[in-house]
């Protein structure tokens, strides 16, 4: 029995397009994962298929999207020729988009239909180029929920068996390797052996984790000065670079040197809706020992004991790790101990030795008030746009206005499909019934039409799912509504603790994209700090020959007329806040005028200077920019929900995120 299709809600226009005398429009996706091109399928041949059979239907080939080494059990999101594909389909752009496989659409019907229902919102169509079916007809949809269907069971199958078999190999005896890289300290022993490869100690890493320990305990270095030590010795890490202090701790500590084990199916092993694991329960795999346990306590007792604590005096700093910097390094903050005067700065992590005895870049260092202010001042500008926030939730989402619509009437019709189904089999057990068959001749006699059932029910309970998540999107920008309200009202003074967790919520990114600006190393201008303090206006240009006789007796003499152009060269550098090295081609030696500011300004001689200068023109000191050019970048995530009862009273929610 014939179903009717699912009603689309761009209807009209995708009749007009199949009885339209002009050719359809057509793009292909193409899609490999990594697991096929380890094994010699490529885009190539899905290509070559696709264009074959574009041709065929007298389609016009208007573009290609291809994805190489993506899952097909990843949903709309996340692949980006993908994503794009779907960004161009809202332009108009085609009419029709063709696939090699089922597969290549996606292995789960999740995947699968709301990529589809997706396309058919926009009124486009879906091509199966091996099967040669479209969804352009009823029957057409009916191979496409068995293609969909058959991909997802296949996958199942091969996950299923390739899982168990993983499992039963970690519960052999004799330390079984898995898979992967084997941790170092170790290598793999019958190695292409079918069930045979294990773990064995790699003796010549042995020997490097013996010296480490001998150099911490027995000698007292921390890992540092180990990593500097090997790097000066020419021995290197696995993989033939130098040491750095990260890769040396995380291979010398890790759960195999240290406490002989690997756990498999751990803390990250996939589980069901009960949390209990998927494809086995987890397996602690007993390894050769590389250090004995007591030499491993004492290593590890030790490290812990070199390790500083950095948290007494540590400031808040929001931007930490989103600050990055043009060496693509992130910026960290930097206690006000470590910094003449105090300021709080941002520091270049890439200024740090990532690997002993090597350079490190020349970032400069960013004023922390300075660049907080900026990205706060843009945080709080979105946050009280509420139609701007909207907009971002949207996007983020995928899911446009009216979407509730759409899929409530896409339930609909799948009920009556499901209805009519229901109705044909019980026509047909009743028609098998009364011709006096047996149990099973009526049993073979509904199995498709019960396939087709199922089949139907369980694109209902996706469609519902999808219907779930559209409601549940437009709740949450509604929250971020209030989130705007709330900005318009208690952001603006909010603390830096407080601002972190909102720059988490929208998980924003600064990108430096040029030279930070004048001040150097985070020290500041001691001659704007004098004329700060004592409120006064700096002289607007050098001065001339008759204010230069009101004051060089209180100067000294010097060679030349380096001490009136030193005297200029600081009026200068308060008046434009240029560092010195700016000022050197113009003003000659800048060291002699900032040794002769900082005598003058210690005994008193450049406040009676400015005062011999009271009735010259003045200008105010400069209002400057610390911050260097920056893309600022962020998304808000409507999965974050701000309910008023769950505030704090900062403002901040106190819901953590889901994922």
């Amino acid at each position: 029995m014939t179903n009717p299709s699912t009603r689309m809600r761009s209807a009209v226009a995708t009749v007009a397009r199949v009885t339209a005398p002009r050719a359809l429009r057509a793009v292909d996706y193409l899609r490999v994962s990594t697991e096929e091109q380890k094994q010699g399928y490529g885009i190539a041949s899905q290509a070559r298929k696709n264009s074959r059979h574009i041709a065929s239907k007298g389609w016009d080939h208007v573009g290609t999207y291809k994805d190489e080494g993506v899952s097909g059990s990843k949903e709309m999101g996340e692949r980006p020729d993908f994503d794009q594909l779907m960004e161009r389909a809202k332009l108009d752009e085609f009419d029709v988009v063709v696939v090699e496989k089922g597969d290549r659409i996606g292995r789960v019907g999740r995947a699968f239909w709301r990529w589809v229902w997706a396309l058919e919102d926009m009124g486009i169509f879906v091509a199966i180029t091996n099967r040669n079916i479209d969804n352009t007809t009823p029957e057409g949809r009916a191979q496409m929920r068995r293609e969909a269907d058959y991909a997802e069971t296949e996958w199942e199958n091969i996950r299923s068996r390739t899982q168990g078999g993983l499992q039963e190999k970690a519960e052999e005896d004799g330390s079984p390797h898995i898979g992967g890289r084997p941790p170092y300290g170790y290598r793999i022993a019958d190695k292409g052996i079918k069930g045979a490869s294990r773990l064995v100690i790699e003796e010549a890493e042995r020997d490097v984790v013996h010296q480490v320990h001998d150099m911490v305990v027995v000698e007292g270095l921390n890992l540092r000065q180990a990593a500097i030590r090997f790097n000066v010795q020419g021995v290197t890490s696995r993989s033939g670079r130098p040491w750095s202090v990260a890769n040396l701790r995380d291979r010398i500590l890790s759960r195999a040197v240290l406490d002989a084990e690997l756990i498999f199916r751990g803390a990250n092993a996939k589980t069901d809706a009960d949390g209990k694991p998927i494809w086995g329960e987890s397996v602690t795999i007993l390894l050769p020992r590389v250090l004995s346990e007591d030499q491993a306590a004492t290593l590890r007792r030790k490290v812990a004991a070199h390790a500083k604590s950095s948290n007494g005096n540590r400031a808040a700093y929001p931007l930490t790790g989103r600050l990055i910097s043009l060496c693509e390094s992130p910026y960290t903050g930097i206690s006000r101990e470590s910094v003449p005067g105090g300021r709080r700065n941002y520091r270049c992590s890439g200024k740090a030795e990532t690997v002993p005895g090597q350079g490190v870049c020349g970032c400069s260092y960013i004023d922390a008030e300075a660049v907080e202010q900026r990205v706060w001042s843009e945080v709080v500008t979105l946050l009280g746009d509420s139609e701007r926030l909207k907009a971002l939730a949207a996007e983020w989402v995928g899911m446009s206005d009216g979407g509730q619509k759409v899929h409530a009437e896409r339930i609909a019709d799948l009920d009556r499909q499901i209805d009519s189904m229901k109705a044909s089999i019980a026509a047909v057990i009743v028609a098998t019934a009364k011709q006096q068959q047996s149990p099973d001749a009526i049993t073979a006699a509904t199995v498709t039409l019960n396939e087709e059932l199922r089949q139907l029910e369980e694109m209902r309970a996706e469609a519902a799912a999808w219907l779930e998540d559209v409601e549940e999107a437009d709740r949450r920008v509604r929250d971020l509504t209030a989130l705007a309200d709330m900005a318009q009202h208690q952001l603006v003074n909010m603390g830096l603790a407080e601002q972190s967790e909102i720059l988490g919520i929208l998980e924003v990114k600064v990108t430096v994209e040029g030279p930070v600006p004048l001040r150097r190393g985070g020290a500041r201008c001691a001659i704007q700090d004098w004329y700060r303090s004592a409120r006064l206006g700096v002289p607007a240009v050098d001065l001339s020959g008759e204010q230069w006789e009101l004051v060089r007796h209180l100067l000294p003499k010097g060679y030349r007329d380096r001490v009136r152009r030193s005297a200029d060269a600081i009026f200068a550098k308060a008046r434009t806040g240029l560092s010195w090295p700016h000022l050197r081609e113009e003003y000659g030696s800048t060291s002699t005028a900032s040794k002769y500011f900082t005598e003058w300004a210690a005994d008193g001689t450049w406040a009676e200077l400015n005062v011999a200068l009271a009735n010259v023109e003045r200008v105010p000191l400069p209002t400057l920019d610390l911050t260097p050019p920056m893309r600022i970048e962020g998304r808000v995530d409507p999965r974050v929900i701000l309910i008023p009862g769950e505030r704090s009273r900062t403002g901040s929610s106190r819901s953590g995120r889901s994922r």
